[in-house]
């Protein structure tokens, strides 16, 4: 069995944050035109809809990518892109500083050469791309490195000393990176690099990257926002656009296909995609600095919504403190509002982890209730 889907409309273009309402309505009813297009074998894993995206966003608050032409191999660190003692450096050096850790290139030919500063040769550099999520501190760095052991010379566990020592660039616009890791899984080189070849051919130069596994390939195509760590999943051409576009020109996340936020647990990550959706109902946007979410105890959440008088909008049977599978989270506008949401993890038919694995256990986070208190 294969998967292979034609767009009911038209594929659109856009430069510039002014169209993204038409973006948005074009790509409402299309899962995308040349990556869903893509023959899709039967094992792959990336074929199943039914979980919810929300709470799906790999952790992290800080990401170092650096720029590798080189093969990559499963893991970037197993001694196959480089060899095993610097890999096992760079991994235990990245891990204490507590960084992401991500190999990326660009799309195309252009992923066959390095794109770093010359050096005092005229010899090009890897480019490495330095982000810091923290929300409402964002900030996204590039700056250049020889070889990737001079990795290991750069205090990676002091952000200010390292933007110091290596004269690291502050970027103006955020950085979109598409996995198209096809030694980790098919699924993000087949519907991957699609994406990040239409991004490429449209955004600004230096801002598209296909990078390395990431998680979450189940929900391939696959991209991340930096510097906010916002993370998406099932993209199409449109929406990776538009979400680019939206953060890019307004400092506002795009809803489709939005897992979370890097910075975030699973829980406020769902928490804050829920009240996005519920807000964008009504009309209303809110920049990427403007919700914060807390996950909490069954319990807290109960009796702030008693304490507010709003426990008779719930569903007792569903909603209580001894519910052993109920998760919940407070999400706080800057403007004083509040929500409470409720979820509930939702067994689903089993279906493989990764392409070609034998089926294993699934769920799906789910809302049972969303209030504002």
């Amino acid at each position: 069995m294969t998967e292979s889907c034609t767009p009911a409309t038209p594929e659109p273009r856009a430069t510039n944050p002014a169209e993204l309402k038409n973006l948005r309505a074009a790509h409402a009813d299309e899962l995308s035109s040349r990556t869903r297009a893509t023959k899709i074998p039967e094992d792959s894993c990336s074929l199943y809809d039914d979980e919810a995206l929300g709470g799906t966003a790999g952790r992290t608050a800080a990401w170092l990518a650096l720029e590798h032409v080189g093969q990559w191999g499963r893991d970037v660190l197993d001694g196959s892109a480089f060899d095993e003692a610097l890999s096992t450096a760079l991994g235990e050096a990245t891990s204490q500083a507590g960084l992401k850790f991500l190999l990326i290139r660009q799309a195309g030919r252009e992923g066959r050469v390095l794109h770093g500063a010359p050096d005092a040769s005229g010899t090009p550099t890897h480019r490495v791309l330095y982000a810091l999520c923290t929300p409402g501190e964002e900030k996204l760095y590039s700056f250049s490195v020889s070889a990737p052991e001079q990795l290991l010379e750069l205090p990676l566990d002091n952000p200010q000393e390292l933007i110091q020592v290596t004269g690291a660039e502050l970027m103006d616009s955020p950085a979109i990176l598409v996995c198209t890791h096809s030694k980790r899984d098919r699924c993000c080189a087949l519907r991957g690099r699609p994406i990040a070849a239409h991004l490429a051919d449209i955004l600004p130069p230096n801002v598209v990257w296909e990078c390395s596994h990431t998680g979450g390939h189940r929900f391939a195509p696959v991209g991340i926002m930096l510097p906010t760590g916002y993370t998406y999943g099932r993209l199409s051409e449109p929406s990776a656009l538009a979400a680019y576009l939206s953060l890019a020109g307004r400092s506002i996340p795009s809803l489709h296909g939005l897992r979370g936020r890097s910075t975030d647990t699973p829980v406020e990550q769902a928490a804050e995609v829920a009240v996005r959706l519920e807000l964008e109902k009504k009309g209303e946007e809110v920049t990427s600095d403007g919700l914060v979410s807390r996950e909490t105890s069954a319990q807290e959440a109960l009796e702030a919504l008693h304490a507010a008088g709003a426990e008779s909008a719930v569903d007792a049977a569903k909603l209580s403190a001894e519910n052993l599978v109920l998760e919940a989270a407070l999400t706080s506008h800057t403007d004083g509002r509040t929500w409470v949401t409720f979820f509930e993890r939702v067994a689903l038919e089993p279906r493989p982890n990764s392409c070609g694995k034998s089926p294993a256990d699934a769920f799906s986070r789910e809302l049972l209730a969303l209030l504002q208190i």
